[in-house]
C-alpha cells in the first residue's frame, strides 16, 4: 500500500507532520478527517506509490477477475454503492496483488472518476471489451445486470478452455514422453548394448534399422536437439510479426484434427462474445471490432474485419458476409441469417455459442478416451520394436545351434 506524507492542522494552533497509508490521496483525506485534522497538504511518499510487486507473489489470474465480477454484480444489485461494495471486496480479498488493484480502482472512483474509467487504468487485467460493457451498463443504467452476464460469459468462456486444456495435456505428455525416451534410449544406451552384435556377419532387418538409427542418433544428436530448438525459436519469432504470426495461425487450422478442434473453440468464444455486447446494447459494428479481439487465431480475427468492412459498414446483412466466409461454417451463418430477420441476433448467437461449446466437450471427451489407448499403442510399438530388434539375432543364433 502506497504511504502519503501530510501536514495538518488540528485546532488554530497546533499542527501535526506524519505518514499515512492509504490507497489513493482522497482515502488519505478521509483517514486524516477521520482523526480530527484538516489537511494542509498530503504527497505521495517517493518509491511507495510506484513500488512493484515481488517475483514471487502469486500473479493475478483471470479466474480472481471473474470473482470479483460475481462479487461487484452481487453488492450492486443489493444496493450497496460502488465505494462501499469495492471496499467491501478489498477487505476480504486475501491475494496481496489483486487487493491492491482493487484499492488502486477504488481511490481512482474517489477521485471523481466512473468505474469504467477505473478499470481501463488497470491494463491487462480489464481489457477492452470488459471496460465496455462496463461502460455500456453504467449508459443504461444496468450495470449489476451487465457484470452478471459478463462473469457468466467469463465462466463459461473458462470452462471450456479447461476442457480444450485438458484434453490436449494428456496426449501431449504422453507423446513428447514417449519420444524423449525412445531417443534417450537410441543416443545413449543402445550404442553400448548393439555393440555386442559387431561379430554378427548377418542381421535380421529390423536389428539393422536399429542399428543404423541408433548410430545416427549417437553421432549427430546435438545436431538434432540444435535443429529442433532453432525450429521452435524461428516459429516464436515469427510470431511476433504480423505475417509471421497469420502464417502460423493458418498452419494450425490446417492440421488434421486439432485445427478444426481450435476453430471450434474460437467460434464459440466468438459468438459467445457477440451475444454479449448486443444484449449491451453497442452497435454492431462496434460489437463485430470488439469480438474479433476474443478470437486467438489471428487468421480468424482477420476474416471477421473483412466481414465487418464488407457487410455492415456497407449496410449489408451480417450473415451474408458470413456465408462468404471460408473459416465460418454455413450453421453459424444460417442461424444469424434467422436471427437478423426476427431481430433476434443476440439469441441466435448465443444458441450457436451454446451448441459449439457442446460440441467441444463431446470432442474433448471423445478425445481422452481414444487417444489416451492410441497413444500408448504408438509408444509400445515402438519399445516393442527396439525390444524385439535387439532378441531377433539372439533367437537366430540359438535356432543355428
Amino acid at each position: 500500500m502506497p504511504l502519503f506524507v501530510y501536514k495538518a492542522k488540528q485546532g488554530p494552533h497546533h499542527t501535526e507532520e506524519g505518514v499515512v497509508d492509504a490507497f489513493s490521496r482522497a482515502e488519505a483525506a478521509d483517514v486524516l478527517s477521520a482523526r480530527g485534522l484538516v489537511p494542509i497538504y498530503i504527497k505521495e511518499r517517493e518509491g511507495c506509490g510506484t513500488e512493484k510487486p515481488r517475483r514471487w507473489a502469486r500473479r493475478v489470474k483471470r479466474r480472481d477477475v471473474v470473482i470479483f465480477t460475481y462479487q461487484l454484480a452481487s453488492l450492486i444489485r443489493s444496493g450497496v454503492p460502488i465505494l462501499r461494495a469495492l471496499s467491501t471486496i478489498r477487505e476480504q480479498t486475501e491475494h496481496p496483488r489483486f487487493k491492491r488493484l482493487v484499492g488502486e480502482i477504488e481511490g481512482h472512483i474517489r477521485d471523481g472518476e466512473m468505474l469504467s474509467d477505473a478499470l481501463q487504468r488497470q491494463g491487462p487485467y480489464f481489457p477492452e471489451l470488459y471496460v465496455s460493457m462496463v461502460r455500456s451498463g453504467e449508459s443504461g443504467g444496468v450495470l449489476d445486470t451487465v457484470l452478471t452476464r459478463l462473469a457468466e460469459a467469463m465462466d463459461k468462456e473458462e470452462e471450456t478452455r479447461r476442457s480444450v486444456q485438458s484434453a490436449m495435456a494428456y496426449p501431449l505428455l504422453t507423446l513428447s514422453m514417449g519420444l524423449l525416451t525412445v531417443f534417450i534410449l537410441l543416443t545413449f544406451f543402445l550404442p553400448r548394448v548393439l555393440s555386442l552384435f559387431d561379430e554378427y556377419e548377418s542381421l535380421p532387418l529390423p536389428t539393422r534399422i536399429l542399428v543404423g538409427t541408433s548410430d545416427f542418433c549417437e553421432a549427430n544428436w546435438y545436431w538434432l536437439v540444435f535443429g529442433l530448438l532453432l525450429v521452435g525459436a524461428i516459429f516464436r519469432r515469427m510470431a511476433t510479426h504480423e505475417r509471421g504470426r497469420l502464417y502460423v495461425d493458418g498452419l494450425k487450422l490446417k492440421l488434421p484434427l486439432i485445427g478444426k478442434f481450435l476453430l471450434l473453440t474460437d467460434i464459440a468464444r466468438f459468438s459467445r462474445t457477440l451475444a454479449l455486447l448486443l444484449q449491451s446494447g453497442l452497435s454492431i459494428d462496434r460489437v463485430l471490432i470488439l469480438g474479433a479481439q476474443t478470437a486467438s487465431n489471428h487468421v480468424l480475427r482477420e476474416e471477421i474485419d473483412d466481414v465487418r468492412l464488407q457487410t455492415v459498414s456497407q449496410g449489408v446483412p451480417f450473415s451474408e458476409g458470413l456465408k462468404k466466409a471460408s473459416n465460418f461454417p454455413v450453421f453459424m451463418a444460417n442461424m444469424c441469417a434467422v436471427g437478423e430477420e426476427g431481430g433476434r441476433l443476440d439469441e441466435a448467437l448465443d444458441e450457436v455459442a451454446g451448441f459449439y461449446e457442446r460440441q467441444i466437450e463431446r470432442q474433448c471427451q471423445l478425445a481422452i478416451s481414444l487417444l489416451e489407448p492410441i497413444l500408448i499403442l504408438v509408444v509400445g510399438a515402438l519399445v516393442g520394436f527396439i525390444v524385439a530388434a535387439m532378441l531377433l539375432p539372439i533367437f537366430e543364433l540359438g535356432t543355428r545351434l
